[in-house]
C-alpha cells in the first residue's frame, strides 16, 4: 500500500500548500494580463512575479518544492525521484536535458537525506498528464517494492518558447478561463511546483485521516496527436479500469482546461462511465494549466479540501456547455458522505492522446493486494541507427543510404501507405518505423487492426524532442520581425508526440509514456518497462530506447514484450 506523508504546493497564490488551499477556498486566483519579451500580445495567464523581471528557474523550483516536503518528513532506504515536466529547461539552443537537470536537483537534495541509500531520478514528459503519470508511475513502483519511498515533483514556468507555442494551436483564452462553461473560450496557463512524498506500508501501517494513492490508468485515444478523441474512447477506458477500487466517489478531479473540445471530451468520458452525478471539480480558474505540475497540484488541493470537509468548486463555471450533462460544481460544496471510505478520482488528458486517472482514498483501507513483480518474457527486436537497421540482430539490405534518409528508404520497403509519416519529426519518424519494423516481424499487415488494442508503448530518451526544439525556435527569430510560431513544430517539441504517432497508427488504447533519463539505464529501463504491467489490463507493450540528437546521430532499438 502506498500512502501520502508530506505535500507541497509553491504557486504565485502561496508557497505552502495552507497558502494554496485558502487561497482556493477564498476563491481568490492570479490569473490576469502578463507580457513577456518576445511575444507581441499580451496574455491571461498566473505567473511568478518579483519586481525586478527576472524568471523563476525550473530547477530552482522543483528543489524549494521538495525541500520544503523534506522538513516534515525523514527519508530512508531506497528512495525514487520522479520528475513531472512538459519542458522543464530543455528549450531551445540553450536549453538542458531532462536528465542534467535531474541531476543537479539530486544533488541539491541529497545533502538533506543523510540515511537515504539510494537515490535515483526520472522524469516523466508526458505533455498535460505529466504530474499524474508521475504518480502512477510512483505509486507502481514502491507496489512493486523497487524502492520505499518516492518523491514526486511536478513543475513548468511560463518562457516566450511555451507561450508562442499555445498562442501557435489557437488554445489561449483572452480572458479568465471557464471550464466546462457554454461561454469558454481557450484556457489559461499558470507556473507552480509541486511535490508529494509516497511511503510503502503494510494496511496497519495506514493512520486514520491518511491519504491512500490507489494504482491508477493512462489510456490512449489513438484518434489525434493534438486534439482530443471526440468519443472519449481513451478518458472512458481510463476511468473504467479504476471503477471497482472507488466506485462511489465523492468528486471527480477534472482536467477541466476551458477548451471547447477537451472539456467536451471529458463530459463524454464522465457521463459514459456512468458517473454524470458525481460532483466535477475542476481547478484551473484558480491556478491556470499548470502543465507538468496540474496534476500533482490539483491532487493536492483536493485532498486537503476533502480532508477539511469541502469540495472545491469550479471557478468561472457558470452554466454547463457540453454535449453530456455532467454534475459541475460552481462553488464549494460540503463534503457529505455516509460511508466511512471518502475518496476522490483525480482526471487529466493531453497532446498525444494521453488521458490518466487516479483514485485516492482516505485511509483506513483494507486491501487484499499484495507485492507484485510481472514476470515478462521478450518477443523480437529492432535496432536503428542513422547507418543501419536490424531485426532480431540480422541486418537488413537498405542501400547506402545513412541518416535521416534512411528512415524514408525503410519507410518505402515496408510500402507502408500512411501519409501522416510526412509530418512528423526526427523523433516521431524513428519510433515509428522501429514499431514498424517491430510488428512487421510480428507478422501483422499494414492495414490489420493488433490482436491487443490495449497494448502499451513504453519509451526513453536521453534528449527527448531536441531538434523539434530548435525547429519551433527558428520560427520565433524570423529575421523581418514577423511573429509566426509553427503549430506544427511545437506540437512535435513533446518527446510523448512519439508514442501517440505509435497509438494511432495501430489503434493501440493502452498506457502510452515517455521517460527522459540522464543516460541509458538498462536496469531503470526495465523496471519502468515492468511497472506498466502492473495494471492488469495490459498484457503486452512496446518498449524500447529511443534517442535523437541531430539528423546523422540517432539511435532506437525497441522490444515487444509480453506478460508470462
Amino acid at each position: 500500500m502506498v500512502t501520502i506523508i508530506a505535500d507541497n504546493i509553491l504557486s504565485p497564490l502561496g508557497k505552502t500548500t495552507i497558502e494554496n488551499v485558502q487561497a482556493v477556498r477564498d476563491s481568490r486566483t492570479r490569473l490576469r494580463q502578463h507580457r513577456l519579451c518576445g511575444i507581441p500580445e499580451p496574455f491571461v495567464a498566473s505567473m511568478f512575479e518579483d519586481g525586478e523581471g527576472v524568471r523563476p528557474k525550473y530547477e530552482e523550483l522543483v528543489g524549494d518544492s521538495i525541500l520544503a516536503c523534506l522538513d516534515s518528513c525523514q527519508l530512508e532506504g531506497r528512495v525514487l525521484l520522479v520528475l513531472a515536466s512538459t519542458k522543464g529547461q530543455t528549450t531551445g539552443h540553450n536549453g538542458v536535458t531532462f536528465g542534467e537537470s535531474a541531476q543537479r536537483i539530486v544533488r541539491r537534495i541529497s545533502v538533506f537525506l543523510p540515511k537515504v541509500e539510494v537515490l535515483h531520478a526520472i522524469t516523466v514528459s508526458n505533455a498535460c498528464i505529466s504530474g499524474l503519470s508521475a504518480q502512477i508511475v510512483a505509486q507502481r513502483m514502491l507496489e512493486m517494492g523497487c524502492y520505499d519511498y518516492a518523491i514526486v515533483s511536478g513543475c513548468d514556468v511560463l518562457s516566450p518558447f511555451i507561450v508562442a507555442g499555445f498562442l501557435s494551436l489557437k488554445a489561449m483564452s483572452p480572458e479568465t478561463c471557464r471550464p466546462f462553461d457554454i461561454d469558454r473560450n481557450g484556457l489559461n496557463l499558470g507556473e507552480a511546483a509541486a511535490t508529494l512524498v509516497f511511503k510503502r506500508c503494510s494496511v496497519d501501517e495506514v493512520r486514520s485521516g491518511q491519504w491512500v494513492a490507489l494504482p491508477g490508468a493512462m489510456r490512449n485515444d489513438a484518434f489525434s496527436t493534438v486534439g482530443p478523441s471526440r468519443t472519449a474512447e481513451g478518458c472512458k477506458l481510463a476511468l473504467q479500469s479504476v471503477r471497482f477500487a472507488v466506485p462511489h466517489p465523492a468528486c471527480l478531479s477534472a482536467h477541466g482546461t476551458a477548451t471547447l473540445y477537451n472539456d467536451n471530451m471529458e463530459s463524454i468520458g464522465i457521463h459514459d462511465s456512468v458517473w454524470s452525478d458525481v460532483p466535477v471539480s475542476g481547478l484551473k480558474g484558480y491556478f491556470g494549466h499548470t502543465m507538468g505540475a496540474a496534476g500533482i497540484v490539483e491532487s493536492i488541493v483536493t485532498m486537503h479540501a476533502m480532508s477539511e470537509g469541502w469540495i472545491p468548486g469550479t471557478r468561472g463555471y457558470g452554466m454547463l456547455g457540453t454535449s453530456r450533462p455532467i454534475r459541475v460544481i460552481d462553488r464549494h460544496l460540503p463534503l457529505l458522505q455516509s460511508d466511512d471510505s471518502i475518496s476522490f478520482v483525480k482526471m487529466m488528458s493531453g497532446f498525444g492522446g494521453c488521458n490518466a486517472v487516479m483514485p485516492y482514498v482516505l485511509g483506513p483501507v483494507a486491501s487484499d493486494r499484495k507485492e507484485i513483480l510481472p514476470s515478462l518474457v521478450a518477443g523480437h527486436t529492432v535496432r536503428i541507427t542513422p547507418d543501419s537497421a536490424t531485426v532480431d540482430g540480422k541486418k537488413m539490405d537498405c542501400g547506402n543510404v545513412t541518416g535521416r534518409q534512411l528512415l524514408s528508404a525503410l519507410y518505402r520497403q515496408l510500402k507502408i501507405d500512411y501519409p501522416r509519416y510526412y509530418k512528423m519529426d526526427l523523433l516521431c519518424r524513428l519510433g515509428f518505423i522501429a514499431a514498424e519494423l517491430l510488428l512487421h516481424v510480428e507478422g501483422l499487415g499494414a492495414t490489420e487492426p493488433d490482436e491487443d488494442p490495449l497494448r502499451a508503448v513504453i519509451l526513453f530518451g536521453k534528449t527527448a524532442s531536441i531538434v523539434s526544439d530548435r525547429n519551433f525556435e527558428a520560427t520565433l527569430q524570423r529575421p523581418d520581425g514577423d511573429f509566426y510560431p509553427s503549430p506544427a513544430d511545437f506540437v512535435y517539441t513533446l518527446p510523448n508526440i512519439v508514442t501517440g504517432e505509435i497509438a494511432i497508427r495501430h489503434r493501440y488504447h493502452g498506457e502510452t509514456c515517455y521517460f527522459a533519463l540522464s543516460e541509458r539505464d538498462e536496469a531503470m529501463m526495465q523496471q519502468l518497462s515492468a511497472q506498466a504491467f502492473l495494471d492488469p489490463q495490459t498484457q503486452s507493450a512496446i518498449c524500447g530506447w529511443i534517442n535523437a540528437d541531430d539528423e546523422e546521430h540517432f539511435e532506437a532499438e525497441l522490444t515487444l514484450l509480453f506478460k508470462r
